[in-house]
């Protein structure tokens, strides 16, 4: 338990310490959607945190929050990723409907309780930004090598989750996940730098 809360202390710091560091140079409409990513990531772990320490009454706040992180935030991450790639610049229009989408697929499983397909988003996201990564790297982008390693880095972070007993794997997820979110932030410090000269 100890490990858990603090192992999630760490997840919620650096996601937000590296959306402060890194995205406030980012057009808006992209810093936001990158927001929505890091920040569900950063109150989710803190309200874990807290419910691990002993506030009881937040478990359904939690769950909620757990099954919004990995419906709208990968949504939001895939979206972010596609943008920082392609050099394109969200509109209001793409954070709108990324929002909306991933929102109505968020209430939309939970309406239906199809909980099991809340576990298809994340890796299907993680497989079409790893997708848009290669694009990147065959135009020579030194930022889709650190998409690559931070979508490397959070598939393997699921798989580590699912396979192993959750009393033990959810330490070891919590900080690759944190290792892929300090990886997404030198993806976009790295966004209009080439690989190789």
């Amino acid at each position: 338990m100890v490990l858990n809360s603090l192992s999630e202390l760490i997840l919620s710091i650096t996601a937000f310490a590296v959306f402060l560091v890194y995205f406030q140079k980012q057009p808006i409409y992209s810093r936001l959607l990158w927001g929505v990513f890091f920040i569900t990531l950063s109150v989710t772990s803190l309200m874990a945190v807290l419910w691990y320490v002993g506030w009881e009454g937040l478990s359904p706040v939690v769950e909620s929050l757990r099954r919004l992180d990995a419906t709208l935030g990968p949504l939001c991450m895939m979206v972010g990723t596609w943008l920082l790639i392609s050099h394109s610049v969200a509109t209001r229009f793409t954070f709108w409907a990324t929002i909306g989408t991933g929102t109505g697929l968020f209430l939309g499983l939970a309406a239906y309780r199809l909980s099991p397909l809340i576990q298809v988003v994340q890796p299907l996201c993680i497989v079409i930004a790893l997708l848009i990564a290669c694009w990147g790297l065959l135009q020579k982008q030194k930022s889709a090598l650190w998409v690559v390693f931070a979508m490397t880095i959070l598939a393997l972070s699921s798989k580590l989750r699912l396979e192993l007993n959750p009393a033990v794997a959810f330490g070891p997820y919590h900080i690759l996940v944190a290792a892929s979110t300090f990886c997404l932030g030198k993806a976009v410090e790295a966004e209009y730098r080439i690989l190789f000269k």
